[in-house]
């Protein structure tokens, strides 16, 4: 699930990146908690509950836990995730 700063944030990404983008968010269900398939997607917990993933170096997304549900908080680059996490203290 994507909440809409996520989905704000992937519409602004360029186009030839979109794609990856969704196609990392498409596969990170599927990943999460198995270490050795996640491993490409670079999925790692940030704080607790709280957890990033990547598509290339460039761009990240944040992601929670809700149930058996993760729902996608934010898509965008280093310092956007940064910044999210600062907002959250």
């Amino acid at each position: 699930m994507l909440e809409d700063r996520a989905i704000a944030g992937l519409e602004k990404l360029p186009p030839e990146d979109h794609a990856e983008v969704v196609a990392a968010l498409q596969a990170t269900p599927a990943a999460f908690g198995r270490p050795h398939v996640h491993a490409g997607l670079g999925l790692r917990q940030l704080r607790s509950g709280i957890y990033e993933g990547r598509s290339r170096l460039r761009w990240r997304f944040v992601f929670e836990r809700e149930g058996d549900t993760l729902v996608v908080k934010m898509v965008g680059n280093h310092d956007d995730v940064r910044r999210w996490l600062r907002q959250r203290l």
